[in-house]
């Protein structure tokens, strides 16, 4: 895991630190709860530039696609009750891929038309990372079931690989590698249902972007290393989680959750840089990045 990826893993349970713990000793409706967590994940993502500034000559010039991008991860949610009806909690995730495969297709006519190089590569190796700090507030309470608004902020960062075809002796040594990171804020709503033997939780959001992506192309010589081009864009990203938890005492609850998020990114700038030449821009098209993830934990109340 990066030193970057570190810190901000860090910045949550600094804030939660700050918060006063003799308050929480003296006021029972102040409550904490940590839950670490194991889990799957299976993603898409694609992007693709055209040839030039005004997305012409063709529409789509080169275009990558990652598909059955898969891996095990850890992760960690933590709550504190700050008054009765609001809530304060973190959560963040850490995937490796360790399988997937990558398209690489390049066009010379508009369309997708007559496409000039093509070839099916090794993406099995990279990560995904996410985490986030929200304020819940009850909003309504109706017997068992409960409406809870959500905002905060959020940070994703992606690293996926192109690695070499076993059927394409070109690409032999290829390890470049695609960077993605997503800044911005969250805005939804929890729905809860309660009873003695079990809760179930539905949780949308919908998330507002800054996107910006950087590769290294490492077997392109004319490419600079190890920025070899930029893309930068605005994105919105559609949430979902479904959870069930089952309490196994006061304090301990069994949880399994099952999540799903598309990110669609807007068309923006790629910016190319060149070893023998100045700096080129043209049309970022946009991505596209879907995931689901499966994941098991146990839930801890004091």
């Amino acid at each position: 895991m990066s030193k970057s990826i570190r810190n901000y893993l860090l910045i949550p349970l600094f804030l939660f630190t700050l918060l006063n713990l003799k308050a929480i000793a003296q006021t029972d409706s102040l409550k904490w709860s940590i839950k670490p967590t194991v889990g799957f994940q299976k993603s898409n993502f694609d992007w693709s530039i055209a040839g030039n500034a005004a997305g012409t000559s063709p529409n789509i010039l080169s275009e990558l696609i990652w598909k059955d991008v898969k891996g095990l991860g850890l992760g960690l949610d933590i709550g504190y009750k700050v008054i009765k009806n609001l809530t304060l909690k973190t959560s963040s995730e850490y995937y490796n891929i360790s399988s997937g495969k990558a398209t690489d297709t390049d066009y010379a006519d508009d369309n997708r038309e007559s496409a000039f190089y093509n070839d099916v590569l090794n993406a099995g190796k990279g990560h995904l990372f996410k985490t986030n700090l929200q304020l819940s507030y009850q909003a309504l309470r109706m017997d068992q079931f409960s409406v809870n608004p959500t905002v905060g902020v959020a940070y994703r960062q992606q690293e996926f690989y192109l690695l070499e075809s076993l059927s394409n002796a070109n690409t032999a040594g290829l390890k470049s590698t695609y960077k993605t990171a997503y800044t911005g804020i969250d805005l939804g709503a929890e729905f809860r249902f309660n009873t003695k033997s079990f809760q179930i939780s539905a949780e949308v959001l919908a998330g507002f972007y800054k996107y910006s992506a950087k590769a290294n192309w490492n077997l392109i010589p004319d490419f600079e290393k190890p920025v070899s081009f930029t893309h930068k864009a605005n994105s919105f990203s559609l949430a979902g989680n479904l959870n069930l938890s089952v309490p196994l005492n006061k304090n301990l609850s069994l949880e399994l959750s099952y999540k799903i998020n598309r990110i669609d990114t807007h068309s923006g700038v790629d910016r190319a840089f060149y070893v023998n030449q100045p700096p080129e821009e043209t049309l970022f098209n946009g991505a596209t990045f879907n995931t689901n993830a499966l994941l098991l934990g146990l839930s801890f109340k004091f």
